[in-house]
């Protein structure tokens, strides 16, 4: 007997609990999904099987994980494996939002809720601004999970990871609030959406740009820019001449 052929798995990535087509050929009435562990299969023809690919997949959050995925016959011979990628989500909290509606609403004097916008539509643009704080943080190389975050000193003024990410989120939600607002009563440009969204670009730059990495990151090392003093002699009390100090240098 010749082994099953596979050709193709179709979607090639998803979530734990992605369905998934097989098309191939040679398969047998009894065959068999594997990814990688044999899963029950619905047997379509000899050239077509559907499966589940388990849902009991752990990850990283936001990470991803390749599997080879085969059939099997019913006598054992097995297909060449295809690879399908695992994609384990963020959890829904972290997909929101940092921050939240009273926060966001209360950056805009006077605002009240249930009005002509409705809080889905804020939330919708607290779950927007929170993704691209996310990809800012992940270009950075940055984690997402807490537990590897800088922890906070109550007996400093240093500003919290947490803290850092709700007040990017906030601000950039507030803004776009406050774009909606000015619409109601002016044309233009409307002071206070404009300071936010400022404050709100000013804070995503620094995120981006590593200016928060240490509270993400405690290991981060910082850059060492070389000697004080690139060249050039000073001379002793003596008359002697001899180098100027450097970085390395211990006094």
């Amino acid at each position: 007997m010749a082994a099953p052929t596979l050709n193709s798995v179709s979607p090639a990535s998803g979530p734990p609990g992605t369905a998934i087509t097989c098309l191939g050929a040679g398969f047998d009435a009894g065959a068999q999904v594997g990814c990688p562990a044999l899963v029950e299969t619905t047997f379509v023809s000899a050239g077509e099987l559907t499966a589940v690919v388990p849902a009991d997949f752990v990850g990283p959050a936001g990470g991803s994980v390749i599997v080879s995925v085969f059939v099997q016959n019913e006598d054992g011979l097995r297909s060449a494996g295809l690879l399908f990628t695992l994609v384990f989500p963020y959890p829904s909290a972290t997909l929101q939002s940092w921050t939240n509606l009273d926060a966001v609403c209360g950056e805009i004097p006077g605002f009240r809720r249930g009005g002509r916008i409705q809080d889905a539509t804020i939330e919708g643009w607290m779950r927007s601004i929170a993704q691209v704080v996310a990809g800012a943080m992940l270009r950075r190389g940055l984690s997402l999970d807490s537990a590897q975050w800088q922890q906070p000193d109550a007996l400093t003024a240093m500003p919290t990871p947490a803290g850092v990410l709700e007040l990017v989120n906030r601000m950039g939600a507030a803004a776009r609030l406050a774009g909606a607002v000015a619409s109601d009563f002016t044309q233009g440009e409307w002071a206070l959406a404009k300071n936010l969204q400022r404050d709100y670009e000013r804070e995503l730059k620094t995120l981006g740009e590593g200016g928060y990495d240490k509270l993400f990151r405690p290991g981060a090392a910082t850059v060492d820019s070389g000697a004080q003093f690139a060249g050039g002699d000073i001379a002793t009390d003596s008359g002697d001449a001899e180098r100027a100090f450097t970085k390395t240098q211990v006094f």
